[in-house]
């Protein structure tokens, strides 16, 4: 079963660029259009092809599933960024013709029922998995092998050895393989990142990332509970806190892992909490990197603190500690789409600002306590990195590499493994 109507793209309130070359205040303007040029006559061949490639045309994007992941993460940005996404093809299991979620939420969509009928419209240039954690090699791998790049949500895979196997298949083809590790664009960690950058901290020796809450029920997504594998609250939640880990500071040492299911409730086998160091040794030739570094990643479902924690980094110059939670996710879901029209989206409300405790420079004793407003979050980034890799078909523009997040399930199997066998682990570089 499908359904065919006209595809979104195009439309009279698409964003419209200007373009003027600036070799010369005489040239005449070209216009573009949702990646296509209108040539003006007084515009030269060269200023005419420069900008044909500069603004090349929208990917056409086959999404599959129509859970939480596509309706409130990906589809209102694909939406939004016309000039760099057509959502042409919804693959939607359970679609009818006569009822489809798709097709009520996005009129002029095309809803199909399985990946191989997406994968059978010739203009279909990338999928974009949605679907649940452990379906996304098999999708990732069919789509790839079927010569289309590939956009795919947190954990990449189950298993690491399934996600080196997709990045190798995609260098093979030269396509993209892109990982929605989109929390390295939330105000927190951007603030953090700015101050680590900056030298505000000096050497570091913890860096602590949280990612707590309360819920002593079982999750009503049975899936996210269920023994199968990617299940449980590591692959969940830890590989956004691995991955920004990974991206400050790169590969560790040796990673010690506490995996547990803290409520004993539902599956006892698939963890609820977990707590992972990540051991660095000094690395003097990179900033902020000269003494011994011990990252953490933890995430507790029993903890009623409210604002519950975020970051709390000690180095030897200052100590920065951050409460609450990124707020683009709790916008997303109480507005959808209209959410990224307003000035207060991913804008961390004051009161969730972080405290900086420093040595004054001058008496070399603690100074009062300082106030740090968080930098503005921005998904929005992600999909435009995503989108840009995908026109020029041009894997090395991506930010998120996928042998980073290759990487990050490989340290959380380091961490299940530590926490059963109860020793320290050290890693061996793939």
């Amino acid at each position: 079963m499908h359904v065919c109507t006209a595809s979104f793209g195009a439309s009279a309130s698409s964003p419209r660029q200007r373009a003027l070359s600036s070799s010369s205040s005489r040239t005449a303007p070209v216009e573009v259009t949702q990646g296509s040029v209108t040539r003006h006559p007084q515009a030269t061949e060269t200023q005419r092809r420069e900008l044909e490639m500069a603004a090349p045309a929208p990917v056409n994007v086959a999404v599959i599933g129509m859970g939480m992941s596509t309706t409130v993460f990906h589809a209102p940005f694909i939406l939004s960024l016309p000039e760099k996404f057509n959502l042409k093809v919804i693959v939607e299991r359970s679609a009818t013709p006569e009822k489809s979620k798709a097709r009520d939420k996005y009129p002029g969509v095309h809803v199909v029922n399985t990946l191989d009928e997406a994968l059978a419209i010739p203009e279909i240039d990338a999928v974009w998995i949605c679907s649940i954690n452990d379906t996304h090699y098999q999708f990732a791998k069919q789509a790839l092998l079927a010569g289309k790049h590939v956009v795919v949500e947190k954990p990449v895979t189950p298993t690491s050895q399934q996600a080196y196997e997709l990045a190798q298949l995609a260098r093979e083809k030269n396509l993209v393989l892109a990982v929605y590790q989109n929390r390295r664009w939330d105000a927190d960690f951007l603030t953090v990142k700015k101050l680590i950058a900056e030298g505000r901290l000096g050497d570091l020796s913890e860096f602590t990332s949280h990612f707590d809450r309360y819920k002593n029920v079982p999750n009503a997504k049975v899936w996210k509970e269920s023994p199968v594998p990617g299940s449980g609250a590591t692959f969940d939640l830890g590989s956004h806190l691995i991955d920004q880990i990974v991206d400050l500071f790169g590969p560790p040492d040796r990673v010690t892992g506490f995996v547990r299911n803290s409520r004993l409730l539902g599956h006892l086998d698939v963890p609820d909490s977990f707590l992972v160091h990540l051991h660095y040794d000094p690395r003097p030739d990179q900033p902020s990197r000269h003494l011994p570094l011990l990252a953490t990643a933890r995430g507790s479902i029993l903890s009623l603190q409210d604002p519950q924690s975020r970051f709390t980094l000690k180095g030897n110059r200052a100590t920065f500690v951050k409460f609450g939670v990124d707020v683009q996710e709790a916008q997303l879901v109480a507005e959808g789409a209209d959410a990224l029209d307003k000035d207060e989206f991913a804008r961390d409300p004051e009161e969730l600002f972080g405290t900086l405790y420093a040595l004054d420079g001058e008496t070399g004793k603690p100074a009062a306590p300082q106030t740090i407003p968080s930098e503005r979050g921005n998904y929005r980034a992600w999909f435009e990195n995503v989108g840009s890799a995908l026109q020029h078909r041009d894997p090395s523009r991506l930010i998120v590499k996928p042998e980073q997040a290759a990487l990050t399930i490989r340290l959380i199997e380091l961490a299940e493994q530590s926490s059963r066998e109860g020793r320290t682990l050290t890693l061996k570089e793939e």
